[in-house]
């Protein structure tokens, strides 16, 4: 990636990827190498799943915390980039069979596609495929920061599953969700960049909080537009969340501010799984008469306001890259901005 010289404007995203272009053709090389296997299906699905799959966020946070400690995109940092990738996209594979989801990033899902088992399987392929990649670098607190996110990252997944349709749980308890299942991803995608870069333990802490704040963040906003967003926009159709009974935080503030009438409806369409449209656009009327997505997107807006400050907290080798953050938590708020205009 190229030095940035002098830079005063604001940047975007776009600006972010274009910097970054090359590095990340290195990432979509990487993604695609390692996947390879003599058992036909995996490779297929592989193409499948992580050829246009989505925007590489996590590695391009890594990305970007690496030159912002001052060190170069060798093939080390790529090959950590990759493992992130690939843990995430396992994740996405398991949480479409318990979803029994059917439509992700505008396709239909490897589960809808191929079955649930093939989805289960080629999800262990990519866990035990950057267990490898991690044990060939042999760092034990690259493994140890991994080992921990990813545990995380399950026992998010179980938290919500347990408490799946119950409208009983806390705003805590759907923030704890968050934490675990999103941001601890996008945390331990920044801790690798100050691992990797031999970064002084402020600037590690710096990184880890700008990526749990960004990931707080981005589930948020991804749970308020399930609500109030366009399939283009989502990739999916919009109250996918609803129809598959999860109450996240744009339904839980609704709940909590409904009147006993209004709460007994929205038990019952959370009991239910056939769902129709006319349920979701009645739900989605009265958000806006409670401001429950708003509720949601303000709280999002604060944790990209947090994570922000948080990196600006120490001094880093290349401070110009400061920028490059700040445009990819802009980027995730303004997705949703951009749908309302």
């Amino acid at each position: 990636s190229q030095p940035l010289l002098g830079v005063s404007f604001l940047m975007d995203f776009n600006d972010v990827t274009r910097l970054f272009k090359d590095d990340l053709a290195r990432i979509e090389r990487s993604i695609q190498k390692n996947y390879q296997s003599d058992v036909p299906l995996i490779p297929g699905i592989g193409d499948y799943l992580l050829k246009n799959g989505g925007k590489r966020v996590r590695p391009l946070i890594l990305m970007i915390g690496t030159k912002l400690c001052g060190r170069e995109i060798d093939e080390r940092v790529i090959r950590h980039g990759c493992v992130v990738e690939y843990i995430h996209s396992a994740t996405l594979l398991h949480d479409d069979v318990v979803d029994e989801t059917t439509v992700r990033r505008g396709r239909q899902t490897v589960n809808a596609k191929w079955g649930s088992d093939a989805s289960i399987l080629v999800g262990d392929f990519l866990i035990s495929r950057s267990i490898l990649m991690l044990a060939s670098d042999c760092d034990s607190r690259i493994i140890n920061a991994v080992s921990e996110a990813t545990k995380l990252l399950v026992e998010g997944g179980i938290m919500e599953y347990s408490k799946a349709r119950k409208l009983s749980v806390s705003e805590e308890h759907c923030l704890d969700v968050i934490h675990r299942k999103t941001a601890s991803m996008m945390s331990v995608s920044c801790e690798l960049a100050a691992l990797l870069s031999e970064a002084n333990p402020e600037q590690e802490k710096a990184l880890v909080d700008f990526g749990t704040q960004f990931g707080m963040a981005f589930q948020l906003m991804d749970d308020a537009m399930d609500y109030d967003s366009e399939e283009n926009t989502l990739g999916k159709p919009p109250g996918n969340d609803f129809q598959e009974g999860h109450v996240t935080l744009p339904l839980l503030h609704l709940y909590q501010n409904a009147n006993r009438s209004l709460k007994k409806e929205i038990e019952g369409f959370v009991k239910n799984e056939n769902i129709t449209r006319k349920d979701f656009d009645y739900v989605l009327e009265r958000m806006r008469e409670t401001k429950s997505v708003e509720y949601t997107l303000d709280l999002a807006r604060d944790y990209i306001e947090r994570a922000k400050s948080s990196i600006r907290a120490v001094t880093f080798p290349q401070p110009e890259y400061y920028k490059s953050f700040d445009a990819v938590a802009d980027y995730i708020y303004e997705r949703h901005a951009a749908v309302r205009s």
